[in-house]
Order: structure tokens, then sequence, then C-alpha cells
């Protein structure tokens, strides 16, 4: 994206073996990303946890925990890997008001009211908008000490637009190449207008969290917000192929829709 945020070698490197480690290991699933076995998502936490990317989100800025989680987002990993990342914690981590997701694969429960073991929690599985998901319904817990729902607020906001970011990213690919009447269609200005509203949208949202400006709640709500249009615009844009399983469009769709619920009704 456009917007500077400075950073260091040792950041850098971090986020480029982050990538690295993604593309061999979980990006190789295409569209099929969904499907992948408990087993498969399991080896890849630990691989992340053994990478140092937990350990370095709990020890650096705020700044550095943004950016690991718009990557996080932009590669659909899943869900106990994107809460754990969220929570800024090493061990599996699930986080919510109400429900959250993937408690059957996490040793912690955050939430507004503290932070509980799994253990000690009472729970009901509930249908889940996202497909890759399990989904939960808190009914008690025991809680202890309360953790910054802010800055979770704050990394969920960043995960968001991460996704954003992959599909505004797939839409600029597509427009460049699909040709319609012997031009781009991406010379069009229906879709060129299209394409750099969202990218502005997307850059301003990330101003918010970036830069700290406004109340936390505001600022997930407008990153939604901002997410939620540019990965419609996105499934415009690439036509009626665009509304099919054979891209994986939809799976942000409906990710960025499941962290909108975990964390309602502090997100009216």
């Amino acid at each position: 994206m456009l917007l500077n945020v400075e950073e260091n070698e040792d950041v850098n490197l971090i986020i480029n073996s982050f990538k690295e480690l993604l593309d061999r290991e979980w990006n190789i699933l295409g569209n099929k990303k969904h499907e992948a076995t408990k087993e498969k998502v399991q080896d890849l936490f630990y691989k992340i946890k053994d990478l140092g990317i937990f350990q370095f989100l709990k020890e650096n800025s705020n700044i550095y925990s943004f950016l690991i989680n718009e990557v996080i987002g932009q590669n659909l990993l899943p869900g106990i890997i994107a809460t754990t990342a969220i929570s800024r914690r090493d061990s599996p981590t699930t986080i919510g008001v109400k429900y959250v997701p993937e408690i059957d694969k996490a040793e912690f429960v955050i939430t507004p009211y503290g932070i509980a073991k799994v253990s000690d929690v009472e729970y009901i599985e509930v249908k889940s908008p996202d497909p890759s998901v399990k989904m939960y319904k808190i009914i008690s817990g025991k809680w202890e000490k309360k953790e910054d729902f802010n800055l979770i607020l704050l990394n969920a906001s960043s995960q968001v637009i991460g996704h954003g970011i992959y599909c505004l990213t797939k839409a600029i690919e597509y427009a460049k190449n699909r040709v319609a009447f012997g031009k781009p269609i991406g010379s069009y200005e229906a879709i060129k207008h299209k394409i750099v509203d969202d990218a502005i949208g997307l850059e301003l949202a990330r101003s918010r969290y970036l830069a700290n400006v406004g109340e936390p709640e505001s600022v997930f709500e407008y990153s939604f917000k901002k997410s939620f249009k540019a990965i419609l615009d996105s499934i415009q844009v690439h036509g009626g192929i665009g509304f099919t399983t054979d891209l994986d469009l939809h799976l942000h769709l409906k990710r960025i829709i499941m962290i909108q619920k975990i964390l309602s009704p502090l997100i009216t």
C-alpha cells in the first residue's frame, strides 16, 4: 500500500521470512484453504510459532503488530492463527464478546470480561458465517485479569484491512489482463474509478490504526466498512467468475463478516 511506515531491518526480515513460509506451506492450497485439515492447521501454527512470529508480536510495538496482522489477513490464515495473532499471545487463543471462533483448537479465551482457560468456559457450537471456522457462543466462564481489548480491536482492524488489500490486488490484476471490446477492462472508467476509490478507502482506514487516530471501536467499524466494499467490488470486477468458488474472494468476505460478528456488540 501507499502509506509509509518506518521499518527496520529486523522487521523486514521477519515479515519476508513469514511470507516465504506461507508461500511454501499454506498458499499452495490456493482456493482450497478452507478445506485444510486440523492436522495441517496445527502444523502451520507451530511452524509460525517456531519462526518467532507470535513472540515478535508480544515484544514489539503496536505498529509492527498491525503490519503482521495485515499479512495474516491477506493470506487468509486459519482462524486459530488469526485470533492468536490478534491477541498477541504465543499459545492458541480465541477472542470475542459473546461469540468466539475455534475454541475447540484454543487453550485460552479472551473477552472484554477477562481471560480464561478453555477448560473453565462453558460454550455451545453455533452456525458460523465462515465455512473454514467453527463458531461458539459463550455461556459462562471463570474470567481472570482483563486484557487490553482496545488493542485487540485495532489488531482486528488491520487484519480486516489485509483481507481487503488482497482482494483489491486481485481486482487490479484481473482488470489489467481481462480484455473486453479490444481493451483491458481496467481502462474503462466504471472499473478504474471503482478500484481507485477502494484503494483510497483502504489507505484511509490503514492510517487510522497506524497513526492511532480515533476510538478503537470507530477504527474497526471504518476498517470493516472499507474492506467490505473493496471485497464486494473485487467480486463484481471479476464478473461471473467472482461469484464462484473458483476464486477465494468469497472466503475473504466471509472471514471479515465472522470477525465483525465476534466483536459485536462492541461494534454497533
